[in-house]
């Protein structure tokens, strides 16, 4: 079975060839998904958590909220990593028991948007890069998540750049234009897997 990362610049489209990938039978694990179960009170990590940020982050029903927990560790870096070290640990075991369950599937996919600041780059036999340029990716975050450009702005220059992600990738997937031309890349990339599938059989 091969262990595909995929992960990509904010705003770049990671969920969507997720979404085009599932529908092409492939088993793929959302990271940020599997976090939020961490922040669910009784869960293990949601103690450490609030040690780290405060009781503040709470609903009514004493689950962190996301966007609060965002809004503290997004400008404090000390917080930031002290909670990416409870977190980080949690999905990655989640993730490993994924790939176990799927050990005799062609491949298997894992969306993990920090993958490169985790350090999780031998977790995996493939890592595609889904990519999008700058202008693109603040018109989304304008558009889709209601950010104001200069918001918008600080979150794309807060993550590792662009270009550094590129040459760490074994593959990008260029998602600068529209939907058809992302799914006819994902078709052409596929093509490649089933060969090399096919391929591997054949000599084993």
């Amino acid at each position: 079975m091969k262990r595909i990362g995929i992960t990509g610049t904010i705003a770049s489209g990671k969920t969507t060839v997720s979404i085009l990938l599932r529908r092409r039978g492939l088993a793929v694990f959302n990271s940020d998904n599997y976090a939020k179960m961490a922040l669910h009170r009784g869960n293990p990590c949601q103690e450490k958590i609030i040690a780290i940020i405060g009781s503040d982050v709470l609903d009514e029903n004493g689950d962190i909220v996301p966007a609060r927990m965002a809004d503290i560790i997004f400008n404090e870096e000390e917080k930031r990593l002290a909670v990416n070290a409870v977190i980080h640990p949690y999905v990655r075991e989640g993730m490993h028991k994924f790939f176990e369950r799927h050990a005799e599937d062609m491949a298997a996919c894992a969306e993990v948007p920090l993958l490169f600041e985790a350090g999780w780059e031998e977790d995996f036999d493939q890592i595609i890069l889904v990519y999008c340029n700058k202008e693109t990716a603040i018109q989304r975050l304008m558009e889709y998540r209601d950010y104001s450009r200069e918001e918008a702005i600080a979150r794309y220059e807060s993550q590792i750049d662009p270009e550094i992600q590129k040459t760490k990738a074994d593959i990008v997937f260029d998602n600068s234009s529209d939907l058809q031309a992302l799914d006819q890349t994902i078709n052409r990339w596929m093509r490649e897997l089933r060969k090399e599938a096919r391929d591997g059989s054949q000599n084993t």
